[in-house]
């Protein structure tokens, strides 16, 4: 069948009637006829259905399909041409822990909107989920607060920010020391496994915090209330300070630092290769 048909059987379909095809097409109805007969006549089928007092197109059930498979082909079309005018497009599946795409990768995500061939799907995971989504390469590059072995995923620190304490209102000393904190009110994020084991030190783990929480805003909005305290990365407390009635404190026995490590898998594609190339080159230059 002449692929050519493909675009008048969908203005047909979309303007509900051959004269009404013809007129957008700027030709006559005779040969819009035309074309549908001699398709048809190809196909083996009717893709019409054709009546007195049938008005608007009422396709066959043989039409409905070809319908299907035409809208595939306009999207294949114009994937192609978008190709030919400005070239293979590079597109990013990438997953990243909440506080590292709120606070960082949103400033790459801007400068790469200015760039037209690089196309990005974002999520919001936990550290785990990006693990297996690198692994099985849902994912082409992952952010994640664990170190963790996996055969496929390579693991390399990329980020590294102090913990301090933040809370509402005016603090008068610079530091504080942890056992100066009632446990019951803090806002509790995990920080990884470091953290966890520096956490546990100073506080009873059997202990339970009146809110455990992984939203980073969310953690912000619930701050304002003073009795309430949270330990987050300094460059998240610093940004969060500009906007919010926040004091930052450090502590006299400091907790390891908020560290983060960039999963890729060992063997993509060359054209993911080249993608996540130049995602790294944006890091590097916001980092």
């Amino acid at each position: 069948m002449n692929l050519n048909f493909i675009p008048t059987f969908l203005t047909i379909v979309r303007k509900k009637s051959i004269s009404a095809a013809a007129e957008h097409m700027y030709v006559a109805q005779t040969t819009v006829s035309q074309r549908l007969n001699v398709a048809e006549k190809e196909l083996g089928f009717k893709l019409i259905e054709r009546g007195k007092g049938v008005k608007n197109v009422v396709l066959t059930p043989a039409g409905e399909e070809f319908l299907r498979l035409a809208e595939q082909w306009e999207n294949i079309y114009n994937d192609l041409q978008i190709l030919k005018k400005d070239g293979p497009k590079l597109d990013l599946n990438i997953g990243s822990i909440d506080s590292f795409n709120t606070f960082f990768l949103h400033n790459i995500y801007k400068e790469i909107n200015n760039t037209p061939s690089i196309y990005l799907n974002c999520h919001t995971l936990h550290s785990s989920e990006i693990y297996a989504g690198v692994d099985n390469k849902t994912l082409d590059i992952g952010y994640a607060l664990i170190h963790r072995n996996f055969e496929n995923v390579h693991v390399k620190k990329c980020f590294e920010s102090d913990l301090v304490l933040i809370r509402s209102g005016s603090i008068k000393n610079a530091t504080v020391h942890p056992l100066e904190l009632d446990p019951q009110y803090e806002l509790f994020m995990p920080w990884g496994e470091e953290f966890k084991g520096w956490h546990n030190y100073w506080w009873d783990p059997l202990s339970i915090q009146k809110i455990r929480i992984d939203d980073i805003h969310l953690l912000l909005d619930i701050l304002k209330n003073p009795v309430y305290w949270a330990i987050v990365p300094e460059w998240i407390a610093k940004t969060s300070s500009r906007n919010h009635d926040v004091s930052i404190q450090h502590f006299s026995e400091s907790p390891p630092p908020y560290t983060c490590y960039e999963l890729t898998h060992k063997n993509p594609s060359s054209s993911k290769r080249s993608a996540i190339d130049h995602f790294h080159t944006y890091f590097q230059n916001v980092k």
